[in-house]
């Protein structure tokens, strides 16, 4: 006889550092597994997985910032939702300067084939006033499940 049941909407399985340790809050393992979602070479922001989560871009960037799989969970892959870099390594352009934070995490996004305004203009950003304004070009990742 044939089923009648639905099928359900699971939960997508845990990447590897998550499946076998403990660590983080549910809220934060949340964020991590949809952070581990986005692939390489693409970019997500933190407003697209505040939205998935219906919570906010603040606690996302707060939960990025208490990763301590990266770069497994690859946190460098998410931005600001205007295509700046945000924050890194719980350092933030706009409160503690653009510093080497930004600079690592926009290598590592270049290393994956992330493209930014300033390798279309050949400057330094749309404003030219370093790391915090570059912006990453492209569609954001919002393929969450």
């Amino acid at each position: 006889m044939p089923s009648t049941t639905q099928p359900t909407q699971t939960t997508p399985p845990l990447p590897p550092p998550l499946d076998t340790n403990p660590r983080g809050t549910p809220f934060e393992r949340s964020v991590w597994r949809l952070t581990a979602q986005i692939p390489a070479g693409a970019f997500s922001t933190y407003g697209l997985l505040a939205a998935h989560l219906q919570s906010s871009p603040r606690a996302v960037g707060n939960a990025l910032r208490h990763n301590p799989f990266a770069p497994a969970i690859p946190c460098h892959r998410v931005v600001a939702t205007g295509g700046t870099l945000g924050g890194f390594k719980g350092k933030v352009a706009r409160r503690d300067g653009d510093g080497i934070t930004l600079q690592e995490k926009r290598a590592l996004l270049r290393r994956e084939g992330v493209r930014f305004d300033e390798d279309r203009t050949g400057g330094a950003g749309a404003r030219g006033k370093g790391e915090g304004k570059v912006r990453v070009l492209g569609t954001p990742f919002a393929g969450f499940v």
